[in-house]
Protein backbone atom coordinates (compact mmCIF):
# COMPACT_ATOMS: atom_id res chain seq x y z
CA UNK A 1 0.00 0.00 0.00
CA UNK A 2 2.79 2.54 0.72
CA UNK A 3 4.22 2.06 -2.57
CA UNK A 4 0.87 2.72 -4.52
CA UNK A 5 0.95 5.94 -2.14
CA UNK A 6 3.85 7.00 -3.60
CA UNK A 7 2.61 6.40 -7.42
CA UNK A 8 -0.72 7.87 -6.71
CA UNK A 9 -1.52 10.76 -8.97
CA UNK A 10 -3.49 12.89 -6.30
CA UNK A 11 -4.27 15.24 -8.59
CA UNK A 12 -6.74 13.29 -10.45
CA UNK A 13 -8.61 12.64 -7.46
CA UNK A 14 -8.67 16.72 -6.30
CA UNK A 15 -9.55 17.15 -9.86
CA UNK A 16 -12.19 14.97 -9.99
CA UNK A 17 -13.63 15.84 -6.59
CA UNK A 18 -13.83 19.29 -7.60
CA UNK A 19 -15.56 18.83 -11.35
CA UNK A 20 -18.02 16.71 -9.78
CA UNK A 21 -18.87 19.42 -6.90
CA UNK A 22 -18.83 22.39 -9.99
CA UNK A 23 -21.04 20.29 -12.97
CA UNK A 24 -23.55 18.97 -9.58
CA UNK A 25 -23.64 22.37 -8.25
CA UNK A 26 -25.75 24.21 -11.01
CA UNK A 27 -28.62 21.66 -11.06
CA UNK A 28 -28.16 20.76 -6.72
CA UNK A 29 -31.52 19.65 -5.50
CA UNK A 30 -33.01 19.37 -9.51
CA UNK A 31 -35.63 15.73 -9.44
CA UNK A 32 -33.59 13.23 -11.17
CA UNK A 33 -36.36 13.55 -13.86
CA UNK A 34 -35.48 17.25 -15.15
CA UNK A 35 -31.97 15.95 -15.02
CA UNK A 36 -32.59 12.89 -17.56
CA UNK A 37 -34.65 15.53 -19.74
CA UNK A 38 -32.12 18.82 -19.38
CA UNK A 39 -28.95 17.49 -19.10
CA UNK A 40 -26.56 16.06 -21.75
CA UNK A 41 -22.67 16.55 -20.18
CA UNK A 42 -21.87 19.10 -22.78
CA UNK A 43 -21.48 22.20 -20.55
CA UNK A 44 -21.99 23.18 -17.22
CA UNK A 45 -25.03 24.22 -16.90
CA UNK A 46 -26.94 26.33 -13.78
CA UNK A 47 -30.40 25.70 -12.97
CA UNK A 48 -29.95 28.58 -10.22
CA UNK A 49 -32.63 30.76 -9.27
CA UNK A 50 -33.17 33.69 -6.47
CA UNK A 51 -31.01 33.65 -3.59
CA UNK A 52 -29.35 30.50 -4.67
CA UNK A 53 -28.11 31.99 -7.75
CA UNK A 54 -26.14 34.81 -5.86
CA UNK A 55 -22.53 34.87 -6.70
CA UNK A 56 -22.71 32.03 -8.50
CA UNK A 57 -20.61 31.16 -11.13
CA UNK A 58 -20.78 28.29 -13.78
CA UNK A 59 -17.76 26.15 -12.94
CA UNK A 60 -16.68 27.38 -9.64
CA UNK A 61 -16.59 24.18 -6.49
CA UNK A 62 -18.21 24.46 -3.24
CA UNK A 63 -17.98 23.56 0.39
CA UNK A 64 -17.55 20.24 -0.45
CA UNK A 65 -13.45 20.96 -1.70
CA UNK A 66 -13.13 23.83 0.08
CA UNK A 67 -13.29 21.18 3.12
CA UNK A 68 -11.69 18.68 1.36
CA UNK A 69 -8.98 21.04 1.03
CA UNK A 70 -9.29 22.06 4.25
CA UNK A 71 -8.39 18.59 5.76
CA UNK A 72 -5.78 18.11 3.55
CA UNK A 73 -3.90 21.25 4.34
CA UNK A 74 -4.93 19.93 8.44
CA UNK A 75 -3.41 16.70 7.88
CA UNK A 76 -0.06 18.40 6.39
CA UNK A 77 0.50 20.50 9.36
CA UNK A 78 1.27 17.27 11.07
CA UNK A 79 -0.77 18.69 14.33
CA UNK A 80 -2.63 16.61 16.70
CA UNK A 81 -5.63 15.74 14.39
CA UNK A 82 -9.06 17.01 16.36
CA UNK A 83 -12.45 18.29 15.41
CA UNK A 84 -11.58 21.82 16.46
CA UNK A 85 -8.10 21.70 14.70
CA UNK A 86 -10.08 20.80 11.53
CA UNK A 87 -12.98 23.59 12.28
CA UNK A 88 -9.92 26.30 12.40
CA UNK A 89 -8.72 25.24 8.33
CA UNK A 90 -12.36 25.17 7.46
CA UNK A 91 -12.63 28.54 8.51
CA UNK A 92 -9.50 30.00 7.47
CA UNK A 93 -10.04 28.52 3.61
CA UNK A 94 -13.42 29.83 3.52
CA UNK A 95 -11.95 33.19 4.80
CA UNK A 96 -9.07 33.15 2.87
CA UNK A 97 -11.33 32.29 -0.51
CA UNK A 98 -13.55 34.96 0.56
CA UNK A 99 -10.86 37.62 0.65
CA UNK A 100 -9.77 36.74 -2.86
CA UNK A 101 -13.31 36.78 -4.14
CA UNK A 102 -14.88 39.27 -2.19
CA UNK A 103 -17.64 36.73 -1.10
CA UNK A 104 -17.88 33.46 0.53
CA UNK A 105 -18.41 30.78 -1.53
CA UNK A 106 -21.63 28.82 -2.55
CA UNK A 107 -23.23 25.66 -0.54
CA UNK A 108 -22.12 25.51 2.79
CA UNK A 109 -24.92 24.89 4.93
CA UNK A 110 -25.28 25.35 9.14
CA UNK A 111 -21.06 26.23 8.95
CA UNK A 112 -22.15 29.30 6.79
CA UNK A 113 -23.33 30.87 10.75
CA UNK A 114 -20.17 29.34 12.24
CA UNK A 115 -17.97 31.80 9.55
CA UNK A 116 -20.52 34.66 10.32
CA UNK A 117 -20.47 34.81 13.97
CA UNK A 118 -24.23 33.55 14.23
CA UNK A 119 -23.81 30.56 15.46
CA UNK A 120 -20.74 28.67 17.75
CA UNK A 121 -19.27 25.35 16.48
CA UNK A 122 -20.96 23.90 19.74
CA UNK A 123 -24.23 25.01 18.85
CA UNK A 124 -23.71 23.37 15.03
CA UNK A 125 -22.77 19.80 16.89
CA UNK A 126 -25.53 19.78 19.21
CA UNK A 127 -28.42 20.68 16.66
CA UNK A 128 -26.76 17.59 14.35
CA UNK A 129 -26.32 15.29 17.04
CA UNK A 130 -29.79 15.73 18.34
CA UNK A 131 -31.45 14.91 14.53
CA UNK A 132 -32.80 11.47 12.94
CA UNK A 133 -30.86 11.99 9.47
CA UNK A 134 -27.35 14.48 9.74
CA UNK A 135 -26.46 16.45 7.18
CA UNK A 136 -23.79 14.42 4.64
CA UNK A 137 -20.62 17.26 5.15
CA UNK A 138 -18.59 14.70 6.41
CA UNK A 139 -18.80 11.89 3.42
CA UNK A 140 -18.36 14.57 1.31
CA UNK A 141 -14.99 15.66 2.41
CA UNK A 142 -13.55 12.52 4.08
CA UNK A 143 -11.78 10.88 0.59
CA UNK A 144 -8.30 12.50 1.66
CA UNK A 145 -8.87 10.23 5.18
CA UNK A 146 -8.33 7.44 3.22
CA UNK A 147 -4.67 7.87 2.32
CA UNK A 148 -3.97 8.02 6.37
CA UNK A 149 -1.79 5.27 8.51
CA UNK A 150 -4.18 2.30 7.82
CA UNK A 151 -4.87 2.17 11.54
CA UNK A 152 -5.75 5.70 12.24
CA UNK A 153 -8.51 5.74 8.98
CA UNK A 154 -11.40 5.08 11.03
CA UNK A 155 -10.00 7.19 14.42
CA UNK A 156 -10.20 10.20 11.50
CA UNK A 157 -13.31 9.25 10.10
CA UNK A 158 -14.49 9.99 13.43
CA UNK A 159 -12.69 12.91 14.04
CA UNK A 160 -13.78 14.50 10.36
CA UNK A 161 -17.80 13.37 11.36
CA UNK A 162 -17.97 14.94 15.46
CA UNK A 163 -15.96 18.12 14.01
CA UNK A 164 -19.39 19.17 12.97
CA UNK A 165 -21.96 16.36 12.78
CA UNK A 166 -20.80 14.02 16.15
CA UNK A 167 -23.71 11.32 15.08
CA UNK A 168 -23.48 7.55 14.70
CA UNK A 169 -24.88 7.76 10.95
CA UNK A 170 -22.33 10.81 9.95
CA UNK A 171 -19.50 9.15 11.48
CA UNK A 172 -20.41 5.52 9.63
CA UNK A 173 -20.89 7.71 6.72
CA UNK A 174 -17.50 9.35 7.22
CA UNK A 175 -15.99 5.84 7.37
CA UNK A 176 -17.26 4.18 4.68
CA UNK A 177 -16.21 6.93 2.17
CA UNK A 178 -12.40 7.10 3.37
CA UNK A 179 -12.52 3.15 3.18
CA UNK A 180 -13.87 3.42 -0.38
CA UNK A 181 -10.82 5.72 -1.18
CA UNK A 182 -8.33 3.76 0.35
CA UNK A 183 -9.85 0.35 -0.99
CA UNK A 184 -10.14 1.14 -4.86
CA UNK A 185 -7.26 3.49 -5.02
CA UNK A 186 -4.45 2.08 -2.46
CA UNK A 187 -5.52 -1.65 -2.34
CA UNK A 188 -7.00 -1.73 -6.20
CA UNK A 189 -9.54 -3.80 -4.73
CA UNK A 190 -11.97 -4.95 -6.91
CA UNK A 191 -15.23 -2.67 -7.26
CA UNK A 192 -17.79 -5.62 -6.78
CA UNK A 193 -16.74 -5.86 -2.93
CA UNK A 194 -16.40 -2.22 -2.04
CA UNK A 195 -19.53 -2.36 0.00
CA UNK A 196 -18.70 -5.43 2.09
CA UNK A 197 -15.49 -4.14 2.32
CA UNK A 198 -16.17 -0.96 3.87
CA UNK A 199 -19.44 -2.21 5.56
CA UNK A 200 -16.84 -4.26 8.24
CA UNK A 201 -15.19 -1.35 9.41
CA UNK A 202 -18.56 0.06 10.18
CA UNK A 203 -19.51 -2.44 12.81
CA UNK A 204 -20.67 -1.54 16.31
CA UNK A 205 -21.22 2.16 14.57
CA UNK A 206 -24.58 2.20 13.22
CA UNK A 207 -26.54 -0.63 12.67
CA UNK A 208 -28.76 1.02 10.29
CA UNK A 209 -25.94 2.15 7.85
CA UNK A 210 -25.11 -1.54 8.00
CA UNK A 211 -28.40 -3.08 7.21
CA UNK A 212 -28.92 -0.89 4.28
CA UNK A 213 -25.39 -1.29 2.76
CA UNK A 214 -26.43 -5.11 2.84
CA UNK A 215 -29.91 -4.13 1.14
CA UNK A 216 -27.96 -1.88 -1.46
CA UNK A 217 -25.48 -4.45 -2.27
CA UNK A 218 -28.19 -6.45 -3.50
CA UNK A 219 -29.58 -3.59 -6.01
CA UNK A 220 -29.41 -4.05 -9.95
CA UNK A 221 -26.94 -1.93 -12.33
CA UNK A 222 -27.72 1.68 -12.56
CA UNK A 223 -29.84 0.99 -15.68
CA UNK A 224 -32.26 -1.44 -14.34
CA UNK A 225 -33.07 0.29 -11.51
CA UNK A 226 -37.00 0.90 -10.65
CA UNK A 227 -38.79 3.40 -8.81
CA UNK A 228 -38.83 1.18 -5.54
CA UNK A 229 -34.72 1.17 -5.62
CA UNK A 230 -34.47 4.53 -5.68
CA UNK A 231 -35.97 4.52 -2.42
CA UNK A 232 -33.99 2.37 -1.08
CA UNK A 233 -31.00 4.66 -2.04
CA UNK A 234 -32.23 8.28 -1.83
CA UNK A 235 -35.34 7.59 0.64
CA UNK A 236 -38.47 8.53 0.77
CA UNK A 237 -39.73 10.36 -2.86
CA UNK A 238 -40.08 12.92 -3.02
CA UNK A 239 -37.63 14.22 -1.16
CA UNK A 240 -39.15 15.13 2.42
CA UNK A 241 -40.17 18.95 3.00
CA UNK A 242 -39.33 19.27 -1.08
CA UNK A 243 -42.62 18.87 -3.14
CA UNK A 244 -42.08 17.46 -6.45
CA UNK A 245 -37.75 16.96 -6.25
CA UNK A 246 -37.13 13.06 -6.60
CA UNK A 247 -33.69 12.63 -5.52
CA UNK A 248 -31.14 12.28 -2.86
CA UNK A 249 -31.20 14.61 0.43
CA UNK A 250 -28.30 15.91 1.97
CA UNK A 251 -28.24 12.75 4.45
CA UNK A 252 -24.89 11.41 5.91
CA UNK A 253 -26.13 7.84 6.12
CA UNK A 254 -27.88 7.76 2.00
CA UNK A 255 -24.97 9.50 0.66
CA UNK A 256 -22.28 7.15 1.93
CA UNK A 257 -24.63 4.37 0.92
CA UNK A 258 -25.18 5.68 -2.88
CA UNK A 259 -21.75 6.68 -3.40
CA UNK A 260 -20.89 2.90 -2.43
CA UNK A 261 -23.60 1.68 -5.16
CA UNK A 262 -22.01 3.84 -7.74
CA UNK A 263 -18.23 3.23 -7.37
CA UNK A 264 -19.71 -0.67 -7.39
CA UNK A 265 -21.24 -0.15 -10.61
CA UNK A 266 -18.97 2.32 -12.46
CA UNK A 267 -16.00 1.10 -14.65
CA UNK A 268 -14.87 4.76 -15.67
CA UNK A 269 -14.44 8.28 -14.27
CA UNK A 270 -17.46 10.04 -16.23
CA UNK A 271 -19.69 6.79 -15.44
CA UNK A 272 -19.89 8.17 -12.07
CA UNK A 273 -19.82 11.10 -12.55
CA UNK A 274 -23.26 10.53 -14.79
CA UNK A 275 -24.55 8.10 -12.13
CA UNK A 276 -24.16 9.98 -9.69
CA UNK A 277 -26.02 13.69 -11.32
CA UNK A 278 -28.80 11.51 -12.67
CA UNK A 279 -29.65 10.71 -8.66
CA UNK A 280 -30.72 13.59 -8.55
CA UNK A 281 -31.00 16.13 -5.50
CA UNK A 282 -27.93 17.05 -3.51
CA UNK A 283 -25.93 15.76 -6.34
CA UNK A 284 -22.97 17.93 -6.01
CA UNK A 285 -22.23 16.26 -2.84
CA UNK A 286 -22.67 12.57 -4.40
CA UNK A 287 -20.97 13.76 -7.63
CA UNK A 288 -17.92 15.17 -5.97
CA UNK A 289 -17.12 11.63 -3.81
CA UNK A 290 -17.96 8.94 -6.87
CA UNK A 291 -15.96 11.70 -9.50
CA UNK A 292 -12.89 12.06 -7.42
CA UNK A 293 -12.22 8.75 -6.21
CA UNK A 294 -13.24 7.25 -10.03
CA UNK A 295 -10.74 9.49 -10.97
CA UNK A 296 -7.85 8.25 -8.92
CA UNK A 297 -8.52 5.08 -9.97
CA UNK A 298 -9.60 5.76 -13.87
CA UNK A 299 -8.06 8.93 -14.29
CA UNK A 300 -9.84 11.86 -16.12
CA UNK A 301 -9.30 10.80 -19.66
CA UNK A 302 -13.26 10.08 -19.87
CA UNK A 303 -14.28 13.81 -19.02
CA UNK A 304 -14.92 15.97 -21.53
CA UNK A 305 -12.67 18.73 -21.97
CA UNK A 306 -14.61 21.50 -20.99
CA UNK A 307 -14.99 20.15 -17.71
CA UNK A 308 -11.77 20.48 -16.73
CA UNK A 309 -10.97 23.01 -18.79
CA UNK A 310 -13.54 25.48 -16.83
CA UNK A 311 -13.12 24.28 -13.35
CA UNK A 312 -12.27 26.69 -10.73
CA UNK A 313 -8.63 27.33 -9.55
CA UNK A 314 -6.66 24.65 -11.74
CA UNK A 315 -3.26 25.91 -10.99
CA UNK A 316 -4.84 26.24 -6.58
CA UNK A 317 -6.30 22.50 -6.67
CA UNK A 318 -3.07 20.88 -8.42
CA UNK A 319 -0.73 22.95 -5.75
CA UNK A 320 -3.01 21.13 -3.25
CA UNK A 321 -2.43 18.14 -4.70
CA UNK A 322 1.44 17.95 -5.42
CA UNK A 323 2.02 19.26 -1.39
CA UNK A 324 -0.49 16.02 -0.34
CA UNK A 325 1.37 13.90 -2.07
CA UNK A 326 4.95 15.43 -1.09
CA UNK A 327 3.54 14.94 2.49
CA UNK A 328 2.33 11.22 1.92
CA UNK A 329 5.47 10.49 0.30
CA UNK A 330 7.47 11.95 3.37
CA UNK A 331 5.39 9.83 5.95
CA UNK A 332 6.75 6.76 4.53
Amino acid sequence: MLEAIVKMNFVNVLFGIAIGDAFGAGIEFQSREWIREHIDFTEYITARKGKYAENYIVGNYTDDTEMTIGIIKALRSQKVFTPDLLVQFWIQEYESDKERKGYGRQGHGAMKKVYTGEKTIEEIRSSQQERQSPGNAPPMRAIPLGYVQEELIDTYAIINADATHPHPKARAASIIVARAAQYLLLHDGNPQKIISYCKQFIRNIDCETEKLLDVIDTLPAPEKLKKEDYKILCGPQPIVNMPGINGLPSDAMLTGGCALYILKHARSTMEALRVSIYMGGDVDSLASICTGIAAGRYGIETLPPFMIEKVEGKEYLAMIAHEFEHFLSSQL
